[in-house]
């Protein structure tokens, strides 16, 4: 199999990494002309949003990145794993991984990588370049001795660690732009600068190690993480303007500024990277998703799944380079789309076991997107570690039933619960995967047994009901639900999902007068103002359904599923263009919605641009072959604009044929 570039767009591609990176802190920035460097990047590509993936957490997401495939795919389901020796638990490492990633798949191609930071990074791997691996930067211990294994090859580690910096390194004038008044905290009692302190140390040493590879290294690719923005924003986004409520005075007035100057922190990091890239290099600057900074952030979350309260649905994507389009948006993107378009960039081909797409609208002339059945079984060295996650985890159970019996010493007692919990967490993880991608069938039997193993988990049990519901098991799923309300588990989330089964069961308005009381209690939500519109809409109440969705957009701005739902409103009641707009809106911010690509093919037939209305109902069917509607609206398009007997007949049969099934 030839595996050589093939008429590639670029020479170099560098791909940067803002964890929870977010547009609506940007834009405010970016028109103080606090970002500059990042001003230059957009002027001379393209920006948009890109759509992150469920459940949303780091270490699933950026391997999604990186290799173009959901977390059920790529194995890597967690923060943490068990160790093999002792059975104690360790951050994920590279071994998690069971699909190469794209700097393997660039070692296969003759490419030489850098890659740095990257989540489940070590060891690092031994890949054609270098390699540095995510506990590197860690600054535990002395700061200039790397933990082993955390750099390939091993003859850099020493170079490498001098650019390694401890919290202790940072002085106040280093603090002082991001906490102007540091010198009026007691630092004994409040330990905030602190955790600033270490986040910058972390930040400093992967810029230093990676801006010395890239002078020194020969390279065509680069991948670069930072969570300095997702990590920093957890601590004090609370803090930043407008203050919440809750917040004292004081702390707002010490840690106001924390947040905008991450940002400009790593915008004076990105300048220097894209120096050293030169003119002819792809930057792909993007993050895995949002970050709430206005009126909907958390106010006062504890529970276990609090932090991910904080994160938005869309991240930021920019991209500038030979061939991309210069000072405009994308559209539609996606965090499986990065591996298939690097690969493109490169003149390399996709694998078709890859679900995201080449972002092809970014590129100024048409490119050429060719496949291969999958990069994993192309054979050779790739510069992979083996596999050996799900092994740990046997291993781990094996290891508390040999203390069990007596045959070794016991293992610590915190250490088995806790690693039983990191697999209760591993397990709801996969089962969210399977949901996320629309399996609810698979992920049964594991919720079950979460449920009969943490009947007070109600995540697990709410989970498990909607497998039941989303599968037609209606009777399990009314059981789940009467049990969690028998147990005064009374949550909105329960009561919606008690809504949802009526519905199910025919019983429309009983469903919509429960959702329309947990309004008026004042738990409105995305969620809850989403699935009233549907109902509204089911009883052809147009005007009302249009309030909720707008609602909706006015709680999130990036819903694509509220952009959709009001283009439906609209197209029923006439109001073409502006269905269009909000259809286009809606796909805009997640491309693979089937229903805002057929409202937008119906809006533009009746408006008249037959073309392009053909194009968005085939889009409709590729998302969802069996729209028996798409393909009705197709066949008239046919009969009526085209006159295409054969293309009108085969859509009549296809539309027959959805019906039927």
């Amino acid at each position: 199999m030839n595996l050589e570039p093939s008429n590639p767009v670029t020479r170099r591609v560098a791909l940067i990494g803002w964890d929870g990176a977010d547009w609506q802190m940007i834009h405010p920035l970016l028109d103080a002309g606090l970002l500059p460097n990042l001003q230059k990047l957009i002027e001379r590509g393209v920006m948009g949003n890109v759509a992150t993936l469920k459940p949303v957490i780091s270490p699933l997401l950026w391997n999604s990145i990186a290799t173009g495939k959901t977390a059920d795919v790529h194995g890597v389901l967690g923060f943490v794993e068990p160790d093999p020796v002792g059975g104690a638990l360790r951050p994920v490492t590279s071994t998690a991984r069971k699909t190469k990633a794209i700097w393997n798949m660039l070692h296969q191609a003759g490419l030489h990588s850098l890659v740095l930071n990257w989540y489940a990074g070590h060891p690092a791997e031994p890949i054609r370049g270098a390699c540095v691996s995510d506990i590197f930067a860690k600054t535990t211990g002395r700061p200039w001795s790397p933990p082993p294994a955390s750099v390939y090859p091993e003859e850099l580690t020493a170079t490498l660690a001098e650019f390694r910096v401890g919290a202790r390194d940072l002085t106040g004038d280093d603090l002082a732009p991001f906490i102007p008044r540091l010198n009026e905290i007691d630092q004994g009692k409040d330990k905030r600068p602190l955790k600033l302190a270490l986040q910058l140390a972390e930040t400093i040493s992967i810029q230093g190690a990676a801006t010395w590879l890239m002078e020194n290294r020969p390279w065509d690719f680069m991948a670069v993480y930072f969570d300095l923005i997702d990590k920093g924003g957890h601590d004090f986004m609370p803090f930043h303007p407008p203050r919440m409520e809750h917040i004292a005075e004081r702390d707002f007035e010490l840690y106001s500024e924390v947040v905008k100057g991450l940002y400009c922190f790593q915008d004076l990091l990105l300048g220097r990277m894209v120096q050293l890239a030169g003119p002819d290099s792809t930057i792909i600057l993007l993050s895995d998703h949002g970050f709430q900074s206005g009126p909907s952030r958390p106010v006062n979350a504890t529970h276990p799944a609090a932090p991910l309260e904080w994160h938005r649905s869309h991240g930021i994507l920019v991209m500038a380079g030979p061939g991309i389009r210069q000072d405009e948006l994308v559209y539609g993107a996606g965090l499986l789309d990065i591996t298939p378009t690097v690969l493109t960039l490169f003149g390399l081909p996709c694998g078709a076991d890859m679900r995201g797409k080449v972002l092809a609208s970014a590129f100024v002339e048409p490119v050429a997107i060719t496949k291969i059945p999958s990069w994993d079984e192309v054979p050779g060295d790739c510069g992979m570690h083996k596999t050996v996650s799900d092994d740990v985890w046997e291993a781990s159970a094996i290891i508390d039933q040999l203390a069990a019996l007596g045959y070794i010493d016991t293992v610590d007692k915190n250490s088995s619960e806790m690693r039983h919990i990191a697999e209760l967490d591993r397990k709801a993880t996969l089962a969210n995967v399977h949901m996320a991608n629309g399996d609810f069938e698979t992920p049964i039997e594991s919720l079950r047994e979460l449920v009969r193993d943490r009947p007070e988990q109600i995540r697990y049990s709410l989970r498990l009901a909607q497998c039941y519901y989303k599968t037609g098991r209606l009777a399990d799923c009314r059981s789940v639900v009467l049990g969690l309300l028998a147990a005064q588990q009374a949550k909105p989330v329960v009561r919606l999902l008690k809504a949802n089964l009526a519905m199910a069961e025919g019983n429309i308005q009983e469903g919509l007068d429960h959702l329309l009381d947990m309004e008026r209690a004042g738990h409105s939500s995305t969620g809850l103002l989403l699935v009233i519109g549907r109902l509204y809409g089911m009883q052809k109440r147009w005007d009302d359904a249009e309030r909720s969705f707008r609602a909706m957009i006015e709680l999130d701005a990036d819903s694509a599923d509220g952009r959709a739902g009001l283009a439906r409103c609209l197209l029923e009641k006439g109001r073409l263009r502006e269905a269009a707009d909000a259809a286009m809106d809606a796909i805009g911010l997640n491309f693979e919605l089937p229903g805002a690509h057929f409202v937008l093919g119906v809006a533009l037939a009746r408006l008249g641009r037959i073309e392009r209305a053909i194009q968005a109902l085939e889009a409709c069917l590729i998302l969802a072959p069996g729209n028996a509607a798409a393909h009705t609206w197709l066949a008239l398009i046919h009969e009526q604009a085209t006159r295409d007997p054969f293309l009108a007949a085969e859509h009549r049969a296809a539309a027959r044929s959805a019906s039927a099934a």
